[in-house]
């Protein structure tokens, strides 16, 4: 590579480091950890329906101990996937026993019109990926749309507390896995991003021309939604 074209390389990489930084620092904030079980920071649900939820997720954890949470917040902005900011965000608030890994997070966003059910290890022999895909799209997801939000929210909690409290395994149970186990998607997503930037790095020193197109064609793509939830449409917002 003469020195002309060493200097592109060496320009386009750093124009691609600086988008890299900037779509990072693009990213939504992970909230701080709630104080309560039910958190609704959109005025999504009426105030009596956040306060029944809270009541009824806290007296199910001194009951069980599994740590149960319901957060709506308003938006997490246009750079950031939802399933990804879900895990990072459960990690985060350490939802869940120590050792046990046994809680579990509704995630809905507002405005976003979007919604992930983020289930800990130890307990997704109770609330698998089916049974989440079924509690959102046949209760959460039609609720939503008609504007029942607030009975569809009861109903979803009411079957995920069902499907918990049907699987609950003896008190004595040892050799749970431990918390600290990473997440097969989160590692399989973390594989294929770091895969595309080589590509992308490959293709930058080999062709920026086509580099260019490539960054171009992407940023100007629609995003998808994160896998394991659900989307929403219109819908009027609950009668108080």
């Amino acid at each position: 590579m003469n020195h002309i074209g060493f200097r592109r390389a060496f320009v386009f990489l750093a124009l691609a480091g600086s988008l890299t930084i900037s779509l990072a620092l693009a990213q939504a904030k992970i909230p701080r950890a709630p104080d309560r079980w039910a958190t609704d920071e959109a005025g999504f649900l009426s105030r009596q329906t956040v306060a029944a939820l809270d009541a009824r997720l806290e007296g199910f954890e001194r009951q069980t101990g599994h740590q149960v949470l319901v957060y709506i917040g308003r938006t997490l902005g246009t750079e950031t996937v939802l399933e990804d900011w879900a895990v990072k965000t459960f990690e985060a608030w350490k939802v869940g026993r120590r050792g046990l890994d046994d809680g579990l997070v509704l995630f809905i966003l507002a405005e976003d019109r979007k919604v992930r059910i983020e289930v800990g290890y130890g307990l997704e022999d109770r609330v698998p990926d089916a049974r989440a895909f079924r509690i959102i799209n046949d209760i959460l997801l039609p609720g939503f749309r008609t504007g029942r939000q607030d009975e569809a929210v009861g109903q979803a909690v009411s079957a995920l507390l069902g499907y918990i409290a049907g699987g609950e395994a003896p008190a004595d149970e040892q050799g749970r896995p431990s918390g600290a186990a990473p997440r097969a998607k989160s590692i399989v997503n973390m594989i294929f991003v770091g895969l595309a930037v080589l590509v992308f790095l490959f293709i930058l020193i080999t062709n920026p021309s086509l580099a260019i197109w490539l960054l171009i064609s992407v940023l100007s793509g629609g995003r998808g939604g994160g896998g394991g939830g659900g989307r929403f449409g219109g819908g009027g917002r609950p009668s108080r």
